[in-house]
């Protein structure tokens, strides 16, 4: 549903506005979006990265320790769905960086790393959190 309204609003936003001003909004509100959802992450399951590896260690998990959490994600329905629409750039601006907004408002004492996603054309997301020094 959301991808169906999204779409064609931002297409639209593009036509007025350009790609360029266009993506500011986009990924302003992207972000603010992402945070508000840590937070409110944060609230329910804990700041910690406890929380975080908890949740992470049913489905990916390949590394852990007290400063760090890796796991890869290896399937994207997000991925499949805006790159059948030939839409993949736009599912990484509204989907992919969520994740360090998000972050944010989950907790700002950590940073994350990612070298690739799916929506970009890679065979994983690896997602690599460490507590900031």
């Amino acid at each position: 549903m959301e991808g169906r309204v999204l779409i064609p609003f931002i297409q639209a936003l593009r036509d007025k506005f350009g790609e360029h001003a266009a993506g500011e909004v986009v990924d302003e509100t992207i972000r603010k979006l992402a945070a508000e959802d840590g937070a409110r992450w944060a609230a329910t399951c804990g700041r910690t990265t406890a929380s975080m590896r908890t949740m992470a260690r049913e489905l990916w998990v390949i590394d852990e320790s007290e400063d760090h959490l890796d796991f890869n994600v290896t399937r994207c329905g997000y991925a499949e769905f805006y790159k059948e629409l030939g839409l993949a750039d736009l599912g990484v601006r509204v989907h992919c960086n969520r994740d360090h907004a998000m972050l944010v408002g989950f907790n700002n004492e950590l940073e994350l790393s990612r070298s690739q996603t799916i929506m970009a054309g890679a065979t994983c997301c690896d997602f690599r959190f460490r507590k900031r020094p």
